[in-house]
Formats: C-alpha cells, sequence, structure tokens
C-alpha cells in the first residue's frame, strides 16, 4: 500500500485497522455502558430502595403484631362486654319498636313519635326523635328509667312534662321530649349480641309532684269495700273483727285489710274498739267502730 510515497506494511495497516476496531469498539461499548446500562442500573436501584423500604415497613408491622393483636383483642372484650349498645342501623322503625317494648306493664304509657333527622358522625349516627303523650306518673318515670338505663344509647333532652288536660286521671301527667338514639356506622359490635333486657336504676324516685294533696272530691267505692261509716262492727276478736257492711253482708277483716279509703288500722280486744285509718280527698282520719251493745 502506498500514501503519498510511503509504502506501509501490512503488519502497521493491520495494527492501524485493529486500534481504529477497538476505538470503535470501546467507544460504542462506552456508549451501551454509560447511556443504556447506568440508566438501567439506576432504576433497579432506585427500585431497590422502594422494595426495601416496602420490605422494612412491613417487617416492622409483623414485628409488632403481636402486640396489635393483643390490643385488639382486649378492644374486642371491652365491647363485646361493654353494657351499653348502639342501635344496628339507622331505621326509625328499630327506634319505635323499642319504645314500645319498654312501654309495658308498669312502664306503660300512651305517646306519639316523630322521626325529626338522622345526623352523622364519623362512626355513628344519632336518630333525632321527637316524642309526646299521656300516661300515669309513675309509669312515665319507670318508662324513662328503663329507656335510659337500658342496653339501647338513649338519650332524653328537653323533657316538659304538666297537668293533664281536665278530665283525665289525676294521677297522669302530659309529656314531650327530644330522643337521640345513637346508631353504628360502622361494624363496632356484633348486632347478635344486643339483648332486649331492659334495666332500670331502683334509687328513682316515683313521688308524684303533680298530684294534688287535698282534693275536692273522693273517689267512687268501686270495688264494693267495707263503708266504715256506713257499716257495724258485731264482734271481735284478738286478731279479727266481724261487721255488718253498707248492704247488709257480714264481713271478717283483720289489721292491715282494706276497707273504702282506707284500711283497719288496729284492734284493741279489751276496749271493743277497731280502729280505722281513712284518706279522704288527701286529708288522713281515725275511724274507730265499737261493739253495739
Amino acid at each position: 500500500m502506498r500514501w503519498r510515497g510511503l509504502t506501509l506494511s501490512y503488519a502497521v495497516r493491520n495494527t492501524i485497522i485493529l486500534l481504529v476496531t477497538l476505538f470503535f469498539i470501546g467507544g460504542a461499548s462506552y456508549s451501551y455502558i454509560k447511556f443504556y446500562q447506568e440508566a438501567k442500573l439506576e432504576k433497579l436501584q432506585t427500585s431497590k430502595t422502594e422494595k426495601q423500604k416496602d420490605y422494612n415497613s412491613k417487617k416492622a408491622t409483623s414485628d409488632s403484631y403481636p402486640q396489635l393483636n393483643e390490643t385488639y383483642q382486649n378492644a374486642v372484650n371491652i365491647v363485646e362486654n361493654y353494657d351499653k349498645a348502639l342501635y344496628p342501623n339507622n331505621d326509625p322503625d328499630d327506634v319505635f319498636d323499642y319504645l314500645n317494648e319498654i312501654s309495658e306493664g308498669d312502664a306503660q304509657v300512651f305517646f306519639g313519635y316523630t322521626l325529626v333527622d338522622s345526623v352523622t358522625m364519623d362512626q355513628y349516627g344519632i336518630l333525632n326523635s321527637d316524642i309526646n303523650g299521656i300516661g300515669d306518673y309513675e309509669n312515665f318515670v319507670r318508662f324513662v328509667n328503663t329507656l335510659e338505663n337500658s342496653q339501647l344509647i338513649n338519650k332524653i333532652k328537653s323533657l316538659s312534662l304538666n297537668q293533664p288536660p281536665e278530665g283525665s286521671e289525676l294521677t297522669d301527667v302530659t309529656f314531650s321530649f327530644r330522643l337521640e338514639s345513637y346508631y353504628q356506622r360502622v361494624p363496632l359490635q356484633d348486632v347478635n349480641q344486643v339483648v332486649s333486657s331492659f334495666t332500670m336504676n331502683p334509687s328513682v324516685s316515683t313521688a308524684n309532684p303533680f298530684y294534688p294533696l287535698i282534693r275536692t272530691s273522693i273517689p267512687p267505692n268501686e270495688n264494693n269495700l267495707v263503708n266504715v261509716e256506713q257499716s257495724r262492727l258485731i264482734g271481735l276478736s284478738g286478731t279479727r273483727i266481724f261487721v255488718i257492711d253498707q248492704s247488709g253482708s257480714m264481713n271478717t277483716l283483720k289489721e292491715g285489710d282494706n276497707v273504702y279509703l282506707g284500711y283497719l288500722q288496729s284492734i284493741d280486744s279489751e276496749n271493743k274498739i277497731a280502729t280505722f285509718s281513712l284518706n279522704k280527698g288527701g286529708i288522713t282520719e281515725l275511724v274507730t267502730m265499737e261493739i253495739e251493745q
């Protein structure tokens, strides 16, 4: 080979070709490593870092599982054994039915139910209802007592009590109040564990402040009890007396037995008298009967 009068041997020529080839190979390798492999390595490194963080987080959760599980089981045990519970949902029919279940026997009242609205919180909600009605005062106290102290959570607000309209029983009152009934929005409790057992606070007084101490009229003798003022004492023993009542029938009474407006308080066999305690419209009188000679 000639180049401007120079003749290159095959060895030199091959060396130059080899060097050029090596240069291109080296450049290509560098470019491959620099622009492809490095980017891929950086991506892999980033992925490794993220996976390591995820692993560390999951490992920390795994390591804390025994303690978390113990805390959870304790919380479940507290909830399951708590004496209060939320309504399972926001169905007002459940509240109405619950009130009807309470209003039985010596807690019976007559009431109307009106749903006002439903307020939602994070994990629970509140059904607001207006309740109004009429009933015997002692029954109403037991109704409210049971409602507030039984398992399902109900709160009474803005309670109003008034004397009944004319013609009603003297023991009756009219009432109205706002009822807040709490229900669950997330499954906090097993609804199968909610029972309908009712509880009352026995220390709550049922004395009726609306009942008049002195009344202008006295109740009729509906049970045809012995009317002391229209009867005659015809005999007595140490524990019993014998009375001819207002209808001419003979009755045997012992201490504590009921008569019209009261009861037989005592028997004095020595003096041959019987003493009765009578409540005449709120005024208590002691009436004494003697054996007729």
